[in-house]
């Protein structure tokens, strides 16, 4: 099977992270997002791999380069969006009968092959994956007898129509890159096209697994805390250590200090000491802090200190 990541994007609501870094490489508990989603799709079995680019491309080269992990790069001139961006590729995603597309932005742990057999199995062109939503009615429509897509407005009083939160990762059949067209950029209109043209699109509701939209600084200091808290157990660098017990990650190499004043801390710099005030926050490497200056609900990076409304 192919796969494709969709990493493109400005993620302007990281900045000022992503004025220095493209979205694809912002690190998530150690790892960048490209890295995590690259390992998602290796781990599933996808031996053909693309990734679209965009904002500060060269640096996905450079990423690429170096990735034990191979894939082919399809660098846009200009943002295409998804629809535009499966264009662009198509030939590259008509190499087999079907292909999974997967923002880069979002961090998830759920067994994709059970999706992908009924995937094959059913009648629809097109699934969107998704999972119970956090809160509200979720992002799409769902008919709960025959898992049919019904649209994106999330507000609904029929007992036959269910709400979930798409979480950024379809599955498609070959036939559907007929669909595409030059002008495309949002894919939403291509899912309705698709019905126009007696195309099924279906919704998989995931019960069991985890994902994150990490679009904010709020949702990306949560994964961190959701990996302390053991809510989900993601691949981490051996260079870290995590005790949950205590509430905190610390480089390896100072973990044996008695660290009093961390609390929902992720700290991967190894300039803190055993005096330092750091609660409801994440300090990414390289990031310089001294122990005179507590921190409280930030996100610390070399580029600058976002303030976190929530984190908890």
């Amino acid at each position: 099977m192919t796969g494709f990541i969709l990493a493109a994007g400005f993620g302007t609501r990281l900045n000022p992270i992503t004025t220095h870094i493209p979205k694809a490489l912002v690190p998530v508990a150690g790892k960048p997002l490209l890295a995590r989603a690259l390992d998602f799709l290796k781990n599933h079995g996808f031996e053909s791999i693309g990734v679209n680019s965009h904002y500060l491309s060269a640096q996905i080269e450079q990423f690429r380069e170096s990735s034990s992990i191979t894939f082919k790069t399809f660098h846009e001139e200009k943002i295409r969006g998804t629809g535009g961006a499966l264009y662009f590729a198509r030939d590259f995603l008509a190499q087999d009968d079907i292909f999974f597309v997967l923002n880069v932005d979002i961090v998830c742990q759920f067994d994709l092959n059970p999706v992908i057999q009924f995937f094959k199995d059913s009648p629809f062109s097109c699934l969107l994956i998704a999972f119970k939503p956090y809160g509200g009615n979720g992002t799409v429509l769902f008919n709960k007898e025959n898992g049919t897509y019904l649209g994106t407005t999330a507000e609904t009083s029929s007992p036959s129509v269910c709400g979930a939160d798409f979480i950024g990762a379809a599955l498609y059949k070959r036939e559907f890159l007929s669909l595409l067209t030059d002008d495309d950029f949002s894919i939403v209109p291509v899912w309705t096209r698709a019905f126009q043209n007696r195309m099924k699109t279906g919704v998989f509701l995931v019960q069991d697994g985890y994902w994150r939209d990490i679009g904010t600084p709020q949702a990306l200091a949560r994964v961190h805390l959701d990996v302390i808290r053991k809510v989900v157990n993601l691949d981490i660098p051996d260079c870290l250590f995590i005790n949950s017990e205590k509430g905190y990650a610390v480089p390896r190499s100072i973990s044996g200090q008695d660290f009093q004043s961390l609390e929902n801390a992720w700290v991967e710099s190894e300039s803190i000491g055993a005096s330092n005030v750091i609660i409801n926050s994440v300090v990414f490497k390289n990031s310089v802090i001294d122990n005179l200056t507590p921190i409280y609900n930030s996100l610390v990076t070399p580029f600058g200190v976002i303030c976190l409304d929530e984190y908890r």
